[in-house]
């Protein structure tokens, strides 16, 4: 009796052992899991703090581009020549092209406003040359340069040239011989072969489209009705060349901005029915706009009002003297789409104006990183000091966190 209570004692005991030893390995294993857990979380946030700014872990940059607008001397402007406003638009152009090469890109966008214009086509053609000297240090590094003309470009020879009087076409499309790939026939009836086009880079689409050659005397820059001024600033083929694109990133690029402000409130605007198509497209197919216009720096995204939006940029800080930023109430204008801007980061001052240029990086996984660089000219249009200060990063920034 007392053996047989010793031997139930020593297996309750036994199996006190074995739960306690059971609970023991249970804890150990819920302690070896949290802590698992824990690193886990660890690196998992030291990834997520690496990757700010950055494309995934997985991707590599593919290429590099460069795009600036707007390196036109400042209308009638006390010395101007050739488009130089007393040498300072020419040494600043200069000073972003010698930077633009140092960064290895691939080649440059530039949508337009190059020279002053507004003159006859033997001056026009002289001050396209200037320009080309000044953007010396990247077309000697063999760096492509594709453009569009501008508005100084077109509206050189008379002012408010209408098609299918287009004075300046002939001089621009000898200075600058672009991909013949474009419409052979836009709304007006007339050829935009040189001036709207497309190519592929790496498997990345570019579209730049002529925002001029539509147009007739029937155009109205003061009209953002539904209908004002339909198919006079955008040629349909562009559309078409969004729809039909089955590139992972697609950019598109013209002169005139998508949203106007009190500086420039001539724009894409004013054609707003092809506007708000060209957001939807873009939308659709991870696309990103490119124009110039105001002078300054405005980066944004462009909603269609509908769900999607778009990185949308104005990178007018070529060389002319920059605008104030003040917002255009287009609405009290008479629009009343569904479209809309919303402002990330305005650079504009008329009393220290900031040049520079956009550099884009693509990444393997169609995502690209964008960085504003750029510098101050205190003494801009000065006719004797034309020294400028060393170009550094302003705005760095993902297409991919634009969007969030």
């Amino acid at each position: 009796m007392i053996e047989a209570i010793g031997r139930k004692d020593n297996l309750i005991r036994q199996r006190r052992h074995i739960v306690m030893y059971q609970n023991k390995r249970v804890f150990c294993s819920k302690a070896v899991i949290a802590f698992s857990l824990s690193i886990i979380l660890f690196a998992t946030m030291i990834v997520g703090l690496s990757g700010c700014g950055s494309s995934s872990a997985e991707a590599t940059p593919v290429f590099k581009f460069a795009v600036f607008d707007d390196s036109r001397a400042a209308s009638g402007a006390t010395g101007t020549k050739n488009g130089d406003s007393n040498g300072a638009a020419a040494q600043i152009v200069k000073t972003i092209a010698t930077d633009i090469a140092a960064q290895g890109v691939d080649f440059v966008l530039f949508p337009g406003d190059m020279v002053s214009g507004y003159t006859d086509s033997t001056t026009l053609s002289s001050e396209l040359d200037t320009w080309k000297t000044a953007m010396a240090p990247v077309y000697n590094a063999n760096i492509p340069v594709y453009t569009t003309r501008g508005n100084h470009e077109y509206d050189d020879l008379t002012n408010g040239a209408s098609n299918p009087d287009d004075p300046s076409r002939a001089t621009y499309l000898a200075h600058f011989v672009m991909p013949t790939n474009g419409p052979t026939k836009n709304g007006a009836g007339l050829s935009e072969v040189g001036l709207t086009y497309s190519f592929t880079w790496k498997g990345v689409k570019f579209i730049a489209f002529d925002n001029y050659a539509g147009r007739t005397t029937s155009f109205d820059n003061t009209k953002y009705a539904p209908g004002s001024n339909k198919g006079q600033m955008m040629s349909s083929w562009v559309l078409d060349e969004i729809n039909n694109s089955t590139a992972g990133l697609n950019f598109v690029m013209s002169h005139e901005m998508m949203w106007p402000t009190t500086s420039h409130p001539d724009c894409l605007a004013n054609d707003p029915d092809d506007r708000d198509a060209l957001v939807t497209a873009l939308a659709a197919k991870n696309g990103t706009y490119f124009a110039g216009h105001n002078h300054m720096w405005v980066r944004g995204t462009m909603s269609d009002g509908k769900g999607a939006k778009i990185p949308a940029f104005t990178i007018g800080t070529g060389g002319g003297g920059n605008y104030d930023y003040a917002v255009y109430d287009v609405v009290k204008q008479g629009y009343t789409g569904s479209s809309s801007y919303s402002i990330q980061q305005v650079r504009a001052s008329s009393a220290n104006p900031v040049f520079g240029y956009m550099l884009v990086t693509v990444y393997s996984d169609n995502t690209w990183k964008g960085e504003f660089r750029a510098f101050q000219y205190n003494k801009w249009n000065d006719a004797t000091d034309h020294s400028t200060t060393a170009i550094t990063v302003w705005d760095s920034f993902m297409n991919t966190d634009m969007l969030k």
